[in-house]
């Protein structure tokens, strides 16, 4: 894994981080012996996350954000999007959040946080929870500490070519089709619709 040898590794030994090679495992499905070890599963995975990242080595270094920090922002990409068409999308809204110092306000960030399945109500107490991953509250702006999930490759592609718009807000119906709004009062009607 020689790409990410050359990046900012040692963010994922940060002590708020709850799994340190979360969002570095490229997901994919693979073929081990049946005596391999941890050592060379992780090894195999990583090395695939390192593949897919240098698609985008330029890409990457012209960013104004590290590696670390656009795995992050794949993985929120990766369960917030309703579709893999949608992933750049998502990601432009984003990135206008993080341009314009918003918080993230994204609800996959506090499920991860507090550690709820998806099927469970967040309460109040919990987005307002100052932690380094909950991005609903009003703590910090811009990333978590960390990735929370592994991001797919289309995530991965959606974070490094983003479609330029002016959204900063972004709903999925249970179908899946997400919708994007510029204003709060849009993103409340859609929602309401």
């Amino acid at each position: 894994f020689v790409f990410l040898r050359q990046t900012n590794l040692w963010k994922i030994k940060n002590k708020n981080i709850y799994y340190p090679l979360e969002g570095y495992l490229f997901p994919n499905t693979y073929q081990f012996k049946k005596d391999a070890t941890v050592e060379e599963i992780f090894k195999v995975l990583l090395d695939q996350m390192d593949k897919e990242l240098s698609k985008y080595k330029t890409q990457i270094q012209n960013s104004k954000l590290t590696v670390h920090e656009l795995l992050t922002l794949a993985s929120i990409v990766e369960l917030e999007a309703g579709t893999s068409h949608e992933r750049n999308g998502v990601a432009a809204v984003f990135y206008n959040r993080i341009n314009d110092g918003w918080t993230l306000g994204s609800d996959v960030t506090t499920y991860y946080a507090e550690q709820k399945p998806f099927t469970e109500d967040l309460y109040i107490d919990e987005i307002n929870e100052c932690n380094a991953y909950n991005t609903r509250g009003n703590c910090f702006t811009g990333l978590p500490v960390g990735p929370i999930a592994n991001p797919s490759s289309e995530s991965i592609e959606g974070v490094m070519n983003p479609v330029e718009n002016n959204y900063y807000y972004f709903v999925a119906d249970k179908n899946g089709t997400t919708y994007f709004n510029v204003t709060d009062t849009e993103h409340l009607n859609t929602i309401e619709k």
